[in-house]
């Protein structure tokens, strides 16, 4: 008998995904089967399931720009000099 805890189930609305809790993406609180579904798929990213397809009932009022898109941003806006402002 394993003792491993069971796979939730994905944060997304509509999502049918499972997620392992070794392979899971979190934001803000929530677990999340893939980045895709974790930024409400910004620009209509699908789910990476080739069975479930939870992005079509994200309204585009609700998606979310992905965290790596604004880290990326913050990397080519701030040189790494000058220091963040609080």
């Amino acid at each position: 008998m394993s003792t491993d805890p069971p796979n939730l189930g994905c944060a997304c609305p509509e999502c049918t995904c499972d997620c392992p809790r070794d392979s899971t993406f979190e934001r803000d609180g929530k677990r999340f089967c893939s980045q895709a579904c974790a930024d409400l798929h910004p620009d209509g990213q699908p789910c990476p399931a080739a069975d479930c397809h939870c992005e079509r009932s994200v309204k585009l009022g609700e998606r979310s720009v992905s965290d790596s898109k604004l880290d990326e941003a913050v990397e080519e806006t701030f040189p790494a000099s000058d220091p963040i402002s609080p």
